[in-house]
């Protein structure tokens, strides 16, 4: 299903029961589950890591045993040329995969953050927050996650996290916006221009 020069994104709603039937996770995953507080959050987590595994053994046939690099970024050592990433927000995941090029996703909730110019300021790259100062206030919010989840999927992409916020991002990418649905804002980061960006609803 994946090839060169293409980024899939999947569109997964975490609070369709449906994704119960999926397989259940593996025990280190369930641990993880379980140290999350209240039922919703324990459910969601369970469904998006399970929805990243079914669609992993859809474009591999690798074992899904998955390692972690340096700074926590999640690989298939059984399949190193698949590259995804995977991104929850209350109830949406999105989940992305290439082959040979690094990609990051992110998707965010939007809501009202009093502090927009600060965080802007201290995690956005000096470009990014020059341009969000001169949003008009009415649109801040919206631009404001836009703005976030383009440049945390690109760190998602380089496996940095938040390690490198702040830093002018070099090199040729394809950044996109995605449409995450009502009240959520989307985005795919992935290290090489030109990019064909594909997206899918999920469903079990």
């Amino acid at each position: 299903m994946l090839k060169s020069g293409e980024v899939h994104v999947w569109r997964v709603r975490l609070d369709d029961p449906g994704l119960d039937r999926l397989p259940g996770l593996p025990p280190g995953e369930q641990v993880r589950a379980a140290r999350f507080h209240g039922e919703a959050a324990r459910a969601r987590y369970v469904r998006s890591h399970a929805a990243l595994r079914a669609i992993l053994a859809g474009v591999t046939s690798a074992p899904l045993d998955f390692s972690a690099a340096r700074m926590g970024k999640p690989y298939l050592p059984g399949a190193p040329e698949l590259r995804f990433s995977l991104s929850r927000s209350q109830g949406m995941a999105l989940i992305a995969a290439a082959l040979e090029t690094d990609a990051g996703v992110d998707a965010e909730r939007l809501r009202p953050i009093p502090e927009y110019e600060a965080i802007a300021e201290r995690f956005f790259p000096p470009s990014e927050a020059a341009a969000f100062a001169e949003t008009p206030a009415g649109g801040r919010e919206r631009d404001f996650f836009r703005r976030w989840t383009r440049i945390e999927a690109m760190l998602k992409a380089r496996g940095v996290g938040l390690y490198g916020a702040g830093e002018e991002l070099a090199g040729e990418w394809t950044v996109a916006e995605i449409d995450a649905g009502e009240g959520f804002v989307g985005a795919v980061a992935a290290a090489r221009a030109g990019m064909r960006v594909l997206t899918h609803d999920f469903s079990p």
